[in-house]
């Protein structure tokens, strides 16, 4: 079982995501980029965990794990999502709605919305992969 944050857990979101058999469909065109960053919290995230993928045809090629958000700065990824690491456990969790997120400005969204929005017929993938991810979070005994 992976902890969220972690490289371990993002390797395997990637490989189920790479695995799923409508990934080719939902990211057929997809152009750009992507950077995470899970904000810290006092007594939860002890510090901001910082991620950024290269999707290329129509799957993830690399995961890099960046050492401060300042580092998504020189990368200049096409998509920027951030939210503080409560928010981001509530999505991975299904009590939090994405686009209810987006929308109460919960999380930032940087980056062509159209792609995006495009996709949203897609969330059957985000369940799977998250229902066959088992993950530990860090602010939990």
């Amino acid at each position: 079982m992976a902890t969220f944050p972690s490289k371990e857990w993002c390797e395997e979101a990637v490989r189920l995501l790479n695995a799923d058999p409508e990934r080719s469909l939902a990211a057929r065109g997809w152009q750009g980029d992507i950077g995470v960053i899970v904000d810290a919290e006092p007594g939860r995230l002890a510090r901001a965990f910082v991620v950024h993928v290269v999707p290329r045809d129509t799957r993830i090629e690399t995961l890099r794990v960046l050492d401060d958000p300042d580092d998504l700065d020189e990368l200049e990824p096409a998509y920027l999502a951030r939210a503080p690491y409560t928010v981001w456990k509530q999505l991975l969790q299904g009590s939090l709605d994405p686009v209810e997120a987006v929308l109460r400005r919960r999380i930032s969204v940087k980056g062509d919305l159209q792609q995006l929005i495009e996709r949203l017929r897609f969330k059957g993938i985000a369940d799977r992969v998250l229902s066959g991810l088992k993950t530990e979070y860090p602010d939990e005994p």
